[in-house]
């Protein structure tokens, strides 16, 4: 592993417990990041709700520099780390995916049902999301027989994708009763392919998802705090 010096990685932390990262997709992909580049850095878990000097996480501080909070700002630098290895594809369109391109939609689609307070029209926001994500098959599948976006390795764009598939897996089903189509083969062989479950032997690409992927718990009691609804796997243990 690279050792790039004094690199810092602020995170929330559980809103479960302190010992463990909190349900935040920026900070994963960025968590992710840094395993793929293979560089060490410094993770420190921070209690937002009780911090009074970190409001903004993540963020992420090189050496005696200010802490950089703006998302794309820390995407850029951690890119200027190791140069030698960038994540950004070299596939335009798989790095256009997931800002304008196929199923670019479907974490937006996702939080306007997660969100969603009048039962009446639940149905009409799943169809929504059903959409995206049927766009966002229909790429996958063809981009057979390659593991990720972009080839057999993980870039930029799965980092940036894959949280979010994982938190709308985990969420719907919990609190809309939503399962993601079992007939959206593309998508559930790609969630598979970065969880390490399609047989073959882990590799970085599978630690780079499995190791920065808080627990099914975290996601549920993050997203309750976030709807204002109780937590209906009744763990939350922090006022």
């Amino acid at each position: 592993m690279a050792d790039q010096g004094d690199i810092t990685l602020y995170v929330k932390a559980s809103t479960i417990n302190d010992s463990e990262f909190g349900a935040d997709v920026f900070a994963q992909r960025f968590m992710m990041m840094f395993v793929l580049k293979d560089v060490r850095v410094n993770i420190r878990l921070v209690d937002a709700i009780k911090s009074r000097n970190m409001k903004k996480l993540p963020a992420l501080k090189l050496f005696e520099n200010d802490p950089v909070e703006d998302p794309a700002e820390i995407e850029a630098l951690i890119e200027k780390i190791s140069p030698d290895h960038p994540l950004r594809s070299a596939n335009d369109e798989v790095n256009h995916l997931v800002f304008k391109g196929a199923g670019s939609g479907v974490y937006h689609k996702f939080n306007q049902l997660a969100k969603n307070t009048d039962p009446n029209t639940d149905e009409r926001l799943k169809a929504n999301l059903i959409e995206e994500l049927a766009a966002l098959d229909t790429f996958l599948r063809s981009k057979k027989p390659q593991r990720f976006l972009g080839g057999e390795n993980l870039c930029l764009p799965d980092c940036i994708l894959l949280p979010k598939l994982l938190h709308i897996k985990v969420v719907a089903k919990v609190f809309k009763d939503f399962d993601i189509p079992e007939d959206f083969e593309g998508i559930h062989k790609y969630l598979d392919a970065a969880s390490g479950k399609e047989g073959e032997t882990p590799d970085i690409n599978v630690e780079a998802f499995t190791r920065t992927s808080p627990s099914d718990e975290v996601i549920v009691d993050a997203w309750s705090r976030w709807m204002k609804v109780p937590n209906p796997l009744q763990r939350r243990k922090k006022p």
